[in-house]
């Protein structure tokens, strides 16, 4: 459950953080590689039945977010740069 809710969590961080369109890769390749894991028993307890349906909305919505997180941060590089060249 930690590696999940920290999954959750740290790919938009990255995106705000690396202010990077690359950074949207990470929940691409990120959420199938957890699912794999849990699949094949690497690591938790296993998947139940329509895991398929979760690792897709997943995917989705951490790429969503991390596009979000990348976008917040550039525009609060654009309003920082702004407002120091007006001083």
């Amino acid at each position: 459950m930690a590696l999940f809710l920290a999954l959750l969590l740290v790919f938009p961080l990255v995106g705000l953080l690396t202010c990077s369109w690359i950074s949207v890769l990470a929940p691409l390749v990120g959420w199938p590689c957890f699912y794999v894991g849990l699949h094949r028993g690497w690591w938790g307890d296993g998947t139940g039945d329509g895991w398929q349906v979760l690792l897709i909305a997943l995917t989705v919505v951490g790429a969503a977010t991390t596009v979000a997180g990348v976008a917040v941060g550039r525009s609060l590089i654009a309003v920082r740069g702004r407002g120091e060249s007006e001083s």
